[in-house]
């Protein structure tokens, strides 16, 4: 494996993990359950994390084209497995 080589400069945009916009979007969901049990409006409660936030505004979502640079030193390096 020493020599492989990715075949198309392609790699997550926006970071490399939705470990952060996960840990916010369960803290959003548990107080907002929190304060309705507290209200009372049981009927509002909701079921699933994504009804409060959408789960494309998560970090490290999606892949960028890089473009090709074979001379430059980083395209060498980010293409290596």
């Amino acid at each position: 494996m020493g020599k492989s080589k990715k075949r198309t400069p392609a790699g997550t945009c926006l970071g490399r993990s939705q470990k952060r916009g996960k840990q916010k979007s369960h803290g959003r969901f548990r107080r907002r359950e929190r304060m309705l049990i507290l209200s009372g409006r049981f009927d509002r409660l909701p079921y699933r994390q994504y009804e409060i936030t959408n789960q494309w505004d998560l970090g490290g979502d999606g892949k960028c084209f890089w473009g090709f640079a074979p001379d430059e030193e980083w395209f060498v390096r980010a293409m290596r497995k």
